[in-house]
């Protein structure tokens, strides 16, 4: 089944006549829609379902109405009250070698108190007045209401199919769907009214009695099942949208930096033991500013100090030794002239004691007014060094303190005041609680399902042994003993049959799951495969170990892949060719999750594919990688003037 054009006349909030082709080629089966929240993209999406399946489709905004209060409502509030609601679906339909073109018209009036709607089918341009009065039959060949979850979905919700009981339901529907095992289910249901009947005919008159209050606790367990059900299902989905808004509502809180209140006493905390530490930090620098610190700053004037201090000793000790040195001299000469040494070599000395006599005069007659030790100066550079090195490393710890208080001073003034988000906390709060008395109703509601279950089938078997035991020897009475026994060796027979048949499919379904789930995860270690309980229906995920693993430890980006994966896996088991629509495709996954959907998913997930997207989806990047794949665009946006929705070619 191929779609080829879409015509909406005054349904929801398209006022007019509208007209939408959606033929797609093989290489590029992609028809890509954009719009922003409450501009068409889901009455769009209804739309379809609705055209196909009417009372039984399961239309977003429908809720608990009749299909007749639905069908008023559904009418665009600014149509003219004398013109029709209409809806147009042309397709094409291949059955072996065979396509025919395939056009549905669905319309209403709600002039009337009661209304109507009215389905006229034309097969290849000829109005086909059998496939009219029996389309509700008919719709199952092209796609089964059953199986639409599989082709016609929302994004935002899909989540929720992870779920091991939802995932269980919808893979349960799935195989039965494909094998065509809802046959024997409706089989077996006349074999039951068959075999009763029977049995009935046995009937003692006397026991007319007891069969009738059985009859009846048996009709009354079947209603409140049928009840708990019907219960069960609508809190279901009222637990999904409430969970969809909890993730909205966490989102404000953290956009509005609401979740960091915890966090004030802790950045005060912090932000007062910085504080100590740059008290600390000055305390130590103070301290070494005391020292020798500062003589750091007059390197050359301790230099020279020193220099004068060593000439000050010199001077000491020139005028300690001078006239020992004279005396010296003095002997030094008039031994060398009682040698009889030579008058150069005497003037020569002279000349050269002289000098060195002028030397020390000097030395001798140095000012001295600085009167220390040369001691003084030992290690003094190597402290002062120490000093400037522990300085510069205070410096570096006070900078680090300076930017730690920096940014924690920031957080401080980032997180709002209780007031002024106590609204948006108050709201979570009151969510997170529906939720959870969702949940606790939920199982309550399951249980007591569980419990008229069990009573409906000790009903059931008490009322069987009645019948049975109850028979009258004729040979029509005996025949129709044999018969009910006949039954329930075939009712045996089927069970068996479709236990079989469902054991063998599986395990391929197991396959195709965790085949489509490698292309979509990010993370190839992940998981190593996924088992289905033949029984159950109930999903599980093995680990790198191969040890069970539960859905819920996957994120929530992972859960939502899986149930594509889920989704993916039984459309293609199923074989047909059908197109898949999906509602707000990328949801809430992240960029990498993204981009596995774009390239792995939507080109491939069927011969066309419908994508509504918003204008925070399939933007930038992913539109760019997904472009190759589409064939046709449009933007639906509304029009104040006209009152209407309206599709223009193009996207965003």
């Amino acid at each position: 089944m191929i779609i080829k054009r879409l015509e909406i006349k005054n349904f929801g909030i398209y006022k007019g006549h509208h007209i939408i082709d959606l033929r797609t080629t093989t290489d590029k089966p992609i028809v890509l829609f954009g719009g922003l929240n409450g501009g068409g993209k889901t009455t769009f999406l209804d739309a379809l379902q609705l055209v196909l399946y009417g009372k039984h489709a399961k239309c977003s905004n429908r809720g608990h109405q009749s299909y007749s209060k639905f069908l008023a409502s559904s009418k665009n509030r600014h149509a003219p009250d004398n013109e029709i609601v209409e809806l147009t679906l042309v397709f094409d339909h291949t059955t072996e070698t065979d396509t025919n073109e395939f056009k549905i018209i669905r319309n209403w009036n709600i002039n009337n108190k009661e209304v109507k709607d009215y389905v006229t089918v034309f097969c290849n341009q000829k109005e086909d007045s059998h496939l009219t009065q029996y389309w509700d039959e008919f719709v199952s060949e092209f796609i089964p209401l059953s199986l639409s979850d599989l082709f016609f979905f929302d994004g935002e919700k899909i989540e929720n199919l992870a779920h091991q009981d939802r995932s269980a339901d919808l893979i349960k529907t799935g195989i039965e769907n494909l094998l065509g095992l809802d046959l024997l289910t409706q089989l077996k249901i006349d074999l039951n009214n068959v075999e009763r009947k029977r049995q009935s005919d046995n009937l003692d008159s006397s026991v007319i009695s007891k069969v009738a209050t059985l009859e009846a606790e048996i009709g009354e367990q079947s209603t409140i099942v049928s009840s708990l059900k019907k219960d069960i299902a609508t809190l279901e989905n009222h637990a999904s949208d409430t969970n969809i808004k909890i993730n909205k509502s966490r989102q404000k809180v953290r956009d509005a930096g609401a979740h960091l209140i915890e966090e004030r006493d802790t950045l005060k905390f912090e932000l007062g033991a910085i504080e100590e530490k740059i008290k600390t930090n000055i305390t130590e620098r103070v301290k070494l500013d005391a020292g020798c610190g500062p003589l750091g700053l007059i390197k050359k004037l301790i230099s020279a100090t020193k220099k004068q201090v060593l000439k000050e000793e010199q001077a000491t000790q020139a005028i300690v030794i001078k006239n020992a040195i004279n005396e010296y001299e003095s002997k030094i000469k008039q031994t060398l002239r009682n040698e009889n040494v030579t008058q150069k070599a005497l003037t020569a000395l002279e000349a050269t004691m002289a000098a060195m006599a002028h030397e020390r005069e000097e030395l001798a007659s140095t000012e001295c007014y600085i009167g220390a030790n040369i001691t003084i100066f030992d290690s003094l550079e190597e402290r002062i060094s120490l000093d400037a090195r522990t300085r510069n490393t205070l410096l570096v710890h006070k900078e680090q303190l300076l930017e730690q208080q920096a940014l924690f001073e920031k957080k401080l003034e980032a997180i709002p005041d209780y007031e002024t988000v106590q609204h948006l906390l108050s709201e979570l709060a009151e969510l997170e609680a529906e939720l959870k008395s969702d949940v606790v109703l939920i199982k309550q509601k399951q249980q007591l399902q569980q419990q008229a279950e069990a009573r409906a089938e000790v009903l059931n078997t008490r009322y069987s042994n009645l019948l049975t035991k109850q028979n009258k020897d004729t040979f029509e009475q005996k025949r129709s003993i044999q018969v009910a026994e006949h039954i329930g060796k075939l009712k045996s027979t089927m069970k068996s049959f479709a236990d079989e048949l469902i054991r063998e499919n599986v395990t391929g379904l197991e396959e195709h799951i965790a085949a489509k789930f490698f292309n979509l995860s990010r993370k190839s270690n992940l998981i190593t495969g996924v088992k289905i309980c033949p029984d159950s229906f109930r999903l599980t995920l093995l680990d790198t170990n191969n040890n069970p693993m539960s859905p819920s430890r996957l994120s929530a980006g992972e859960r939502q892949l899986l149930a594509i994966a889920i989704l993916w896996g039984l459309a293609e088991a199923s074989g047909k060719e059908i197109p898949t629509v999906i509602d707000t495709p990328l949801g809430r996954l992240d960029g990498k999750h993204r981009t596995k959907l774009i390239n792995s998913y939507f080109p491939k997930a069927s011969s066309q594919v419908i994508l509504l997207s918003t204008d925070e989806e399939i933007t930038g990047q992913y539109y760019t990688q997904l472009k190759p794949a589409i064939c046709r665009e449009y933007h639906i946006s509304y029009n104040e003037q006209e009152q209407t929705s309206t599709f223009t070619e193009g996207y965003f």
